[in-house]
């Protein structure tokens, strides 16, 4: 049986990518890195006919206009018409209230089947008090507390990033705890993140865990096995490191090094 990395790299899944303009040529690059085939389509006058065809859509909020809120509305209705997943990432959702307001208003018109985000990010998205700053979290939350709740009030898998990943679905909760200190030293490392859970779903809008697990630690153990080239002594040497490995990775060497935890 094809585990999910071969059948992305036999499939080259189309992944429509609505992002944020500081990301969008390293997202397209990661993706192609792992085997995808990346869309950066933006208008919804197309997005029936690319969302056809498309295993999945990535909705990115990092550069939100008053000009743009539409579209993505607009995108994800016609996403859940097409019965393609979404993959959201309300990316610094803490850090205005006008963000906030969006992602609230986004994820109770439409039905996304993942979202991904920082422990700050996931825990604005449940709970009024929050601030943040910009976009990177606060440490000291309860992790797999925020994840579980975003789980149960939103309906939907939750793939919370940090030092430790927590990935929830189905009610059942896992704590995967690899990557490399690098990946928040590149702009766009935690968006690609994003599109690469996008490029594993082939158009299953109930996600297993399994899979989201998988997307996660493929791409974490990349970085670290990127990290530890002799010849990466920082973040620019790390870049194009990062897109080699995640082009090199195996399912075996996945197998062999996750750090997984099933957590009550």
């Amino acid at each position: 049986m094809m585990n999910n990395l071969e059948r992305l790299r036999q499939e080259n899944p189309l992944v429509v990518c609505y992002t944020n303009d500081v990301v969008k040529n390293f997202t397209a690059n990661g993706l192609l890195s792992i085997g995808a085939s990346p869309a950066m389509s933006e208008a919804p006058e197309e997005a029936k006919e690319f969302y056809k065809v498309a295993g999945a859509l990535l909705i990115n909020i990092g550069t939100m206009t008053k000009a743009n809120e539409q579209d993505i509305l607009e995108i994800g209705k016609i996403a859940n018409q097409q019965g393609t997943p979404i993959v959201f990432d309300p990316v610094a959702v803490g850090a205005s209230s006008y963000r906030k307001a969006f992602c609230l208003k986004f994820l109770s018109e439409v039905k996304v089947s993942v979202i991904k985000g920082n422990a700050s990010e996931i825990l604005t998205l449940v709970d009024a008090t929050t601030t943040m700053k910009g976009t990177d979290g606060k440490t000291d939350l309860d992790v797999v507390e925020i994840a579980k709740r975003a789980h149960e009030e939103l309906n939907t898998a939750i793939v919370l990033t940090g030092k430790d990943d927590v990935v929830v679905q189905g009610g059942k909760v896992v704590k995967l705890s690899n990557g490399s200190p690098l990946l928040a030293k590149i702009t766009g490392a935690g968006c690609l993140l994003g599109g690469i859970v996008a490029s594993f779903l082939f158009r299953e809008e109930n996600p297993t865990l399994q899979v989201l697990e998988e997307a996660v630690s493929i791409y974490n153990i990349a970085a670290e096995i990127a990290e530890k080239d002799q010849q990466v002594n920082g973040p620019g040497t790390f870049l194009p490191k990062l897109l080699d490995q995640m082009y090199n990775i195996d399912f075996n060497t996945y197998q062999q090094q996750v750090k997984r935890q099933e957590v009550e």
